[in-house]
């Protein structure tokens, strides 16, 4: 007889564990797709020599709506993906980012820009530091709670 895997099966041990853990997932999912899944970061990341292909295991992990023991690869290779993201916005992007997304003093507009997309890249530099810093919280988190 075919048997059902239930939340008990899970890579956490208990249903309060496995509860904050689907609780985190839902917060990293929300800030992932709201915040880091945009043109202008993925853009940063490739022109840093990152294999933006690999962002396909942080996407693959977020849409896994329960967390049973038959994902863990699918769990680990998203978690080494987000760190490794968070490690190469840490040390390559958040230094230049108003360079790069020609906001800074330095950058010359040529007038080419919509007032919309330089507002929307300016407010984008001004929140990513926290985005990036509670990315890296809730990554620690799942990890700590799934492995």
């Amino acid at each position: 007889m075919y048997n059902q895997q239930t939340l008990a099966d899970t890579f956490p041990t208990s249903p309060f564990s496995a509860d904050i853990s689907s609780r985190i997932i839902d917060e990293l999912r929300e800030l992932y797709f709201g915040q880091f899944d945009n043109h202008w970061f993925i853009t940063l990341l490739d022109s840093n020599a990152f294999n933006t292909s690999r962002l396909r295991y942080i996407q693959n992990m977020l849409v896994i709506q329960s967390i049973y023991s038959t994902e863990a690869a699918v769990f680990n290779d998203g978690i080494e993906t987000l760190e490794e993201v968070i490690l190469t916005a840490r040390r390559y992007i958040l230094p230049v980012l108003r360079d790069k997304l020609r906001i800074s003093g330095f950058y010359k507009s040529r007038g080419n820009d919509s007032k919309e997309e330089l507002v929307m890249r300016d407010l984008f530099s001004y929140t990513f530091p926290y985005n990036l810093k509670r990315l890296e919280e809730l990554t620690i988190d799942l990890k700590e709670n799934l492995l």
